[in-house]
């Protein structure tokens, strides 16, 4: 299968633990000097009752889409407003990705092993899809708009591939997953 390809990559990228050992100390006291376990809790999604990176994935993901639609769109029609709605999509989809990248950190603060360096990759190919997005709207506000388009393809590849390693942590590493949820205890 491709996902256990993948997997035994990723198994092999022993940078990234390197990497993890340098960063997670670091996100896991910002949290503790950013406001302790009330933060943790609220970034966790405690209060929803329901992990809420997820929740926040959808917003910078779904927006991006619609940016994708958008420029195609412009691309066939010729119509400039369809290229305003994709601008104004990239830019929702970056203010939504600073949500979903403090909630992912707050998730990934704690684990350990595979888990861990999956994590790290997947931030690490989010942030590469912001700097991406980043320079398409740089591009699209000085009126480059085919630069603007190429970054943001370029991005939408990935933060879909990012998303899919996300994919990876909750259903094969079950991290996010409540394990009691659906477990009935003995009367």
């Amino acid at each position: 299968m491709a996902t256990n390809a993948v997997m035994e990559v990723i198994d092999r990228q022993h940078w990234l633990d390197r990497l993890g050992d340098t960063l997670q100390p670091a996100a896991a006291q910002a949290l503790q000097k950013g406001g302790g376990q009330p933060l943790k809790d609220f970034l966790h999604g405690v209060w929803l009752g329901h992990p809420l990176h997820p929740v926040l994935t959808d917003v910078p993901i779904g927006s991006w889409t619609a940016a994708l639609v958008l420029d195609a769109l412009g691309d066939i029609s010729g119509h400039d407003g369809f290229g305003r709605g994709a601008d104004a999509a990239v830019a929702v989809g970056l203010v939504g990705a600073v949500g979903a990248a403090l909630t992912g950190a707050t998730d990934w603060a704690y684990l350990d092993g595979r888990a861990r360096r999956l994590g790290l990759l997947h931030g690490l190919m989010n942030t590469g899809a912001v700097l991406l997005y980043t320079a398409s709207w740089v591009m699209r506000r000085r009126r480059q708009r085919r630069a603007g388009r190429g970054f943001a393809l370029l991005g939408y590849l990935a933060s879909t591939a990012a998303a899919y390693l996300g994919g990876q942590l909750v259903y094969g590493e079950r991290i996010g997953v409540d394990r009691a949820a659906a477990y009935s205890p003995p009367r």
